[in-house]
């Protein structure tokens, strides 16, 4: 017995061991970027929670920059460029870029209540909406990719945490990761967890740049979309969305942020995005945006003179800033 126990002790020791240092490569590397304080998220090799950058810089900028003027809403966000933006508002306005990947009516309504509550001015708002995501979730998100940052979601900080160290101790993720960190090279197998775009993020107003999508299609355009081919399907007609998609938990939400911008005076705008499908967004849920918020909502869903033309995106999800600018203007004249 006492040989038995020697040995399973040893075989403790030694399964102990891989263990340990995968945990102290998890704590050394920081894969996700959420156990240490940056001052620049650009250039993540490791797919990041978009979420958790923006809260962060918010967190550490908004002490020294005051911020007062935010936009919200999915990553298609990045068609609304800052500057952009800061072009129709007031001199003395700050632009911050609140997104986040698969943003929904939870997460900014999340963040509208934080920035309330933390006191925060909140003069100007730009509310991205996605037919295909902003009602998708009541909730927070699951995953590490989407789970929010536990100062919006007021959710604790151990779970949060935790559903990183599962991403990491997932096969698939530690071979991804380890290969690329002693290699440096990108391999197909890898793109659901290593990213190969260079991603750019401004440190004062959080604006994310795809760098290469855009210097590539304003250098090669022709060759651009020729290389994606297959990607740009073919779209028979404009069709409506027959799933009426906004729940009452869904319109407590939309009504407590309207609540939110009456008690900041905020001029705001609802913005409803030009997806590459074509599809009309549901009328009922337009009309209860429209009641919750008024005249201020622009839908440019469906077929249009954005949506008809494939150069207006870098593929069939994000629709490009040239459309985002004119978008802006479209609204603000």
């Amino acid at each position: 017995m006492r040989a038995f126990c020697i040995n399973l002790t040893r075989f403790a020791l030694i399964g102990a061991v891989p263990l340990a240092l995968l945990l102290l490569g998890y704590v050394y590397y920081d894969p996700f970027k959420v156990l240490y304080d940056y001052d620049d998220y650009s250039n993540p090799y490791v797919i990041p929670n978009r979420d958790y950058i923006s809260t962060e810089t918010f967190i550490k900028n908004h002490p020294k920059h005051d911020y007062n003027s935010y936009i919200f809403g999915s990553s298609r966000t990045i068609a609304f460029r800052p500057a952009s933006w800061k072009k129709y508002l007031s001199e003395s306005d700050n632009v911050f870029m609140f997104d986040a990947s698969g943003e929904s009516i939870y997460g900014i309504y999340k963040k509208l209540k934080y920035l309330d509550e933390a006191n925060a001015s909140i003069d100007n708002a730009l509310v991205v909406m996605c037919r295909d995501v902003t009602f998708g979730h009541s909730a927070n998100h699951e995953g590490h990719l989407y789970i929010k940052h536990p100062a919006c979601s007021g959710e604790s900080r151990i779970a949060f945490h935790f559903t990183f160290l599962q991403a990491y101790f997932t096969m698939r993720f530690l071979l991804c990761f380890y290969d690329y960190t002693f290699t440096k090279q990108f391999k197909p197998y890898m793109s659901d967890f290593i990213e190969n775009r260079s991603v750019l993020y401004d440190p004062l107003t959080n604006e994310m740049r795809i760098v290469d999508q855009e210097e590539e299609i304003t250098v090669h355009p022709v060759q651009y979309y020729e290389k994606r081919a297959n990607l740009f399907y073919v779209r028979q007609k404009e069709s409506v969305d027959a799933v009426q998609r906004i729940q009452p938990a869904h319109l407590l939400m939309l009504e407590e942020m309207k609540r939110i911008f009456d008690k900041h005076g905020t001029r705001y705008k609802i913005v409803i995005s030009p997806l590459y499908e074509q599809v009309k967004f549901n009328p009922a849920d337009l009309n209860t945006i429209k009641r919750v918020f008024g005249q201020e909502v622009y839908d440019f869903s469906g077929r249009n003179g954005y949506t008809d033309s494939k150069t207006n995106y870098y593929e069939t999800s994000h629709y490009r800033t040239s459309v985002g600018d004119d978008i802006l203007r479209a609204v603000y004249n």
